[in-house]
Order: structure tokens, then C-alpha cells, then sequence
């Protein structure tokens, strides 16, 4: 009784808050002026959320949520940051999604022989840009004001307010049905917290300054008042001044070179984009923004220069770890999850120290640089006792330093980086991408990661997350055929060195994809997809006499997809998926996954939009599951995996009653038709039916 006092206490103080905050943003609302807010545009905005859409569902199914998340960040940064297209160079223009390298000369040319671009529009004049590729880059692209300011007025508050943008958001998720974690009581381990998933930012930017306030409580975390979020992040920085790109107080993001020495921004990965699947453009230092809790640091951080660029940083946080033997601890969890007094105890009970740079020399044909960082924990961290875990780095302190560099010839650009960890092991990538003809791309990469290279922060390119115990080549290929029909290929091979999770032996495999997309009507687009992933795997087996035994079998899971994306009115828009998935191994026969669902965008009216589907999937097992990217609330990922037999259904409302306001609902139920539970552990809910409900409210000014 006293658990569930407690529980609707914390949902009543959560919901004053949010009412509080609902309050204010409609205060302000009603008394700022529109002749002082700055409009937006609706329809770079849906193609916005198209272009995220796409670019998470042609990632990697098993790719983790993290990942997704950063990336879902780094677009969403990208469009609120647009790069200067009369001002950018080739390693910046290259690192706009939609734009290769191919292209990014091609804007360079225009602007240096013809003339500098007057507006977005006129990049369809420069060579190789048409409609398809002016629509996907357009959210991310501007031409920047008609006169730079003067930089003697630094002392002026002019200065720093120019374009001056102030946004807050405010987020509330939850699941509707009742869950086992919170019906326990505190001493069986159940969560202290309500069920209630609460999250808001508050954010202002302009030229020359951005200040950042995010604070997120996760459902099952107890709430204690408007100071009381298990997480809050912060951030001040000045931004392009002079000789100084940045100077950042607080939370940021650092990505160098390929990754492999430290990379924490999102990346692309493989995906039927292929090119510009294994090359990454750097984005250096960055203030951090985020929701995830674990993937920033926390200090300070600078970058100065021009061609010749110097930036650091140092960073003191804490982190979360479980316990392990003679006062070590595990490697802090990813999770940043506090929702049980277990977790409650073991909650930021880890210091972390790091400091590192970078020194980055741009000339006329590419860039080098070389980055490197010291890390050290506050206590000892132990390693996992699993074979895979072997080469797993435990100890107080640990370092790396790499040196990457990229060449750009007329058709080729070049790319490399290779690194070393404080334990002498070394990790490696080089590749190219190159346009032999006009309609053709092709890339190629070649990766080597020791079994024992450690860097813990790194993520580079390839098959396994961490950039560690792993080989690989990848090639791929884009072609245009006309102007209606577009193919996309790559092949991977790759091995690992020493053993991988769920083995005590090297294991090798391959993943590859086709890709067609055709535009038969103007209207109707379609694209057909072939994606096929095979790697051993260690398997218990019985021998002739019936003893068991292990033995190197094999995991294969392909799948097949059909998209339509048709235009039937100027605001009705449907899209049509059916995906189809086969998994094999080699001691037991086939298991099918299929999905089919019917999706529906309509605009009743220019500042109100629906979003609809409904699907139906059914899977013979958990390794035949099926995966589908969701409309959801602006900053949410929703790569939602089902298996089994049932139906999902949701919508999304996104309304607009001002140019400065905007309301976002989203109401999902899955039903599942041969199940009596959903879910495990202090998840799990008993019955057939799960559903969640979302609400949003953003002001931008």
C-alpha cells in the first residue's frame, strides 16, 4: 500500500511538472510577436523526416539502438545546422547525406567558375544535381547570409544574438498496460519510479552561441521534482569566431578521423546507400544534445585554426558499473538505466577521466591529422571470463593515437586511418571511392582490427561494434541507369582474429545486398531489395557414439523486400512494405518471417498532419523476426522488432496552430495472436495486447 501511495505521489508531482511546462510554453505563446519569429518550412520538414526514415530502415536490422539514436541526432543537428554551400570545402560538403564526393566538386565548381549561389534552387544548375538528389540534401544545405559581419563587433550583443533561434521541447511517453516491475514491492526488486517515460529541452542558439538544458527521467526512475531527473545535460558554446571554431562548456561529442581512435557522433554504416557507406567525414567537436546518457563527455573543449586546426578536450563524469571481484568493476553499462534499488546502488559509483586532441592539416588535395586520447577510471575494471571477452580491456587507464588522412583526386578520393591502443595492438582501415563514369560509383574498403587492439571509444567501420578482432573487404557499387533507375550493390567478407560472442574459435562470414529503385510514373516509386547475411556459428552436436560435442555450423538469414511510395493526391501519400525473412542454420531446417503493412500520410489541412499504419507479421521464431522503422515523436527512434503472429497499428498527429508551435501524439497497439504474455522479467505483461501512447509540445521561436 505504501509502494503505491509512493507511485502515485511521483505521477502527480511528474504531472504537475508537465503541466507547468505546458503552461509556460502557451504563456509564451500567446504574448511573443509573430513578426519576430522565424518561419519554418513545412514541406523541408516532412522530407526531413522522410530522409531519417530512410536512412535508419536501410540500416543494418541488428543495428543497436545507440547507433540509431546518434544518427537520428547527427540529421536532426545537421538540419538545424546547415552547411554554408558557398563557403564549405569538400571534406564538409561530402559529409551532407546526399552528397558524394562527386558532387560535393561539382557545387565547388559552380560557385568558384560561374558564381556563388544566390539560392538552394540554383544548385540544380551545377553538374549531376537533379530533383531526387536536390530534394534528400535540401534540409541539410544553405546559402548563408548576404554579408558576413564584421568581426570587429565581437564586444557587441548584436554580435552574438544574430538570428538568434530558442526552442524548448517537452516529451511524455508511456505504456498503458500494466507491467510485473511495478506491482513488486522495492525489496523483491521491483521499480521505484512510475512507469511514466518524461523527457524536455530547452535550447537556444543563434550565429555565434548555443546554450543547451536536456533532462530525461526513463520509465521505472523516480522523479523528485523539477531537479530531481536521473539525468540532465548541459552545454555553453561559442561557435565561428574568427580563428575559433568552437569553445564548449559542458556536455559534447567527439568524432576523428575514421573512428577507430574515438568516434561518439552517428555514422551510416552499411546499408544499400553504399556509397558513402565505409568512408566517414569527421565532425571534430561538437556540443552534445542528446537523450542517450552515456555516449558524451562532460568538461571542456576548443578547436582553433583553419587549415592548419588544433582542437582538445578534457572530460571528468561519472558512470555506472556492477561490481566484481576485490573491489573491481565491470565496464560501465550503456544503459543509463536507474530504476530498482540494485541499480539505485551501483548509480554513478565510477569516475572517468579523459583528455585528448586532435592536430587536422587541410591541404589543397585532402587532409591529414592525427588524434589520439588518455582515459582512466577511478577503479579497477575486470574483464568478462567468456572466451570472446578475452582480449577485453580491464585495468585502470588505457589510451590510443591514430592518424588518418584523406586524398581527393577528380574522380577518386582515398581514405585511411590507422591507430594503436596503450596495449601495442593495432587497428587499420584504407579504402577509395571512386566515379570511373558519369552514372558510376563504386567503393571499396579493407579493414584490420587485432584481436587485442583497444580502443573504447573507437567505432570504425565494419561488421562488429568497437572496431576490435576483426578483418573485412567491402565493395560496392551505385549506377544510374537513365534517369528513372537506380542500382545499388555491395558484398562483405569478413572473419574475426580470435573468438566472437557465443564462440571459443575465429569465425568467418559475408553480407550482401541488392538494390533497385525505379520511378515508373512520376507519382510512384518503387524499390526491390535482396539482403543476405551468413557466419558461423559454434553448435552443440552428438557424435556417432552420442556424445555431445561442438561443432562449426553455419547462421544464415536473408530477406526480401518490395516498397511502393505513391503520391495519390497532393496531400495523400500511401507506402505499401512487404518483407520476407529466412533464417537457416546448419542442425535445424528453415524458420519464416513475413511482414505486409499499409501506411497512409494525409494533410487535411497545411498545418496538420497525419500519419497512419497498420501491419501484419507473422514469424515461426525469434531468429525469423522482422523489423520496421515508425513515424514517431521528433527526437524518438522507433525501430520496432516483432516476431511471432499479430498486428501493430498506430498514429501520428503532428499539428501546427502557429509557425512557433507544434503538437505531436502518437497512439500504438500491438496484438498478438498466439501469445498470453508479453515480454520477461519486471517487463513483462500478461495478456495479448501491449499499448503505448506519446505527446509532445515544441515551441521554437
Amino acid at each position: 500500500m505504501e509502494s503505491q501511495t509512493s507511485s502515485i505521489r511521483q505521477l502527480l508531482s511528474l504531472f504537475q511538472h508537465f503541466c507547468i511546462h505546458f503552461v509556460l510554453i502557451v504563456i509564451l505563446a500567446h504574448y511573443l510577436s509573430p513578426a519576430g519569429i522565424a518561419q519554418t518550412t513545412e514541406n523541408a520538414g516532412e522530407r526531413l523526416e522522410e530522409i531519417i526514415e530512410r536512412a535508419v530502415a536501410e540500416l543494418d536490422p541488428e543495428t543497436s539502438e545507440v547507433q540509431i539514436i546518434e544518427l537520428i541526432e547527427r540529421l536532426e543537428n545537421l538540419a538545424n545546422n546547415p552547411v554554408n554551400i558557398n563557403r564549405a570545402g569538400l571534406d564538409e560538403l561530402s559529409g551532407v547525406p546526399g552528397i558524394s564526393l562527386k558532387t560535393a566538386r561539382s557545387i565547388i565548381r559552380f560557385r568558384n567558375n560561374i558564381k556563388p549561389f544566390e539560392s538552394t534552387y540554383e544548385l540544380m544548375e551545377a553538374e549531376g544535381i537533379g530533383m531526387v538528389t536536390f530534394e534528400n540534401i535540401l534540409p541539410f544545405v544553405t546559402v548563408g547570409e548576404s554579408a558576413e559581419l564584421r568581426r570587429d563587433l565581437y564586444l557587441n550583443p548584436g554580435y552574438w544574438t544574430h538570428d538568434s533561434r530558442f526552442e524548448t521541447l517537452a516529451g511524455y511517453q508511456r505504456v498503458l498496460n500494466s507491467r510485473d516491475g511495478y506491482s513488486r514491492p522495492d525489496s523483491l526488486g521491483g521499480y521505484l519510479g512510475g512507469p511514466v517515460k518524461y523527457n524536455h529541452r530547452i535550447r537556444y542558439r543563434s550565429d555565434h552561441l548555443s546554450v543547451n538544458l536536456t533532462q530525461d527521467k526513463d520509465p521505472g526512475e523516480v522523479l523528485a521534482g523539477p531537479s530531481g531527473f536521473d539525468y540532465t545535460s548541459w552545454h555553453l558554446a561559442i561557435e565561428d569566431v574568427g580563428l575559433i571554431e568552437n569553445i564548449i562548456i559542458g556536455d559534447f561529442r567527439v568524432s576523428y578521423g575514421q573512428g577507430l581512435t574515438i568516434w561518439n557522433g552517428g555514422a551510416f554504416g552499411k546499408s544499400s546507400s553504399v556509397i558513402g557507406s565505409a568512408i566517414k567525414s569527421d565532425t571534430g567537436i561538437r556540443p552534445y544534445t542528446s537523450y542517450q546518457e552515456t555516449n558524451g563527455f562532460r568538461g571542456v573543449a576548443a578547436t582553433v585554426g583553419s587549415k592548419l586546426q588544433l582542437s582538445g578536450f578534457y572530460s571528468k563524469r561519472r558512470r555506472s558499473a556492477s561490481e566484481a571481484d576485490n573491489g573491481r568493476l565491470r565496464f560501465p553499462a550503456s544503459s543509463g538505466l536507474h530504476r530498482t534499488a540494485n541499480e539505485m546502488s551501483r548509480r554513478l559509483n565510477m569516475g572517468q577521466h579523459t583528455f585528448g586532441g586532435r592536430l587536422r592539416y587541410q591541404f589543397k588535395n585532402g587532409i591529414i591529422g592525427l588524434s589520439s586520447y588518455q582515459n582512466t577510471f577511478s577503479h579497477a575494471i575486470q574483464k568478462g571470463t567468456q572466451s570472446f571477452q578475452l582480449f577485453d580491456f580491464e585495468g585502470k587507464a588505457i589510451s590510443a593515437l591514430g592518424t588518418d588522412i584523406r586524398l581527393n583526386a577528380d574522380f577518386t578520393t582515398i581514405f585511411g586511418e590507422i591507430a594503436r591502443s596503450s596495449n601495442g595492438s593495432f587497428g587499420g582501415i584504407v579504402g577509395s571511392e571512386m566515379s570511373p563514369a558519369g552514372t558510376t560509383d563504386l567503393a571499396i574498403a579493407y579493414r584490420n582490427y587485432a584481436r587485442d587492439y583497444q580502443s573504447i571509444f573507437g567505432s570504425g567501420f565494419g561488421e562488429q561494434s568497437g572496431s576490435m578482432n576483426e578483418s573485412g573487404f567491402f565493395s560496392g557499387i551505385r549506377q544510374q541507369v537513365g534517369p528513372a533507375l537506380q542500382l545499388n550493390a555491395y558484398i562483405d567478407f569478413f572473419k574475426t582474429h580470435g573468438p566472437r560472442f557465443r564462440n571459443s574459435r575465429p569465425t568467418s562470414g559475408f553480407d550482401w545486398l541488392v538494390r533497385v529503385d525505379v520511378e515508373p510514373l512520376d507519382k510512384l516509386s518503387i524499390y526491390m531489395q535482396l539482403r543476405a547475411k551468413k557466419w558461423q556459428q559454434q553448435m552443440d552436436a552428438y557424435d556417432s557414439f552420442g556424445r555431445e560435442t561442438l561443432i562449426m555450423g553455419s547462421e544464415l538469414r536473408s530477406n526480401a523486400r518490395l516498397h511502393l511510395e505513391y503520391q495519390v493526391l497532393d496531400n495523400v501519400r500511401l507506402r505499401t512494405r512487404i518483407d520476407a525473412v529466412r533464417y537457416t542454420e546448419t542442425l535445424s531446417g528453415a524458420s519464416l518471417g513475413y511482414l505486409i503493412y499499409q501506411d497512409v500520410r494525409y494533410l487535411p489541412a497545411s498545418n496538420l498532419t497525419l500519419d497512419a499504419r497498420i501491419t501484419l507479421f507473422e514469424t515461426d521464431d525469434f531468429n525469423s523476426r522482422v523489423f520496421q522503422f515508425e513515424n514517431d515523436l521528433l527526437y524518438v527512434m522507433s525501430n520496432t522488432m516483432l516476431f511471432d503472429q499479430g498486428q501493430r497499428s498506430y498514429i501520428v498527429i503532428r499539428y501546427q496552430p502557429s509557425h512557433y508551435l507544434t503538437f505531436r501524439i502518437k497512439a500504438a497497439t500491438t496484438l498478438y495472436e498466439n501469445r498470453q504474455i508479453i515480454g520477461s522479467g519486471l517487463d513483462m505483461i500478461s495478456g495479448r495486447r501491449k499499448t503505448d501512447i506519446g505527446f509532445q509540445i515544441q515551441l521554437k521561436i
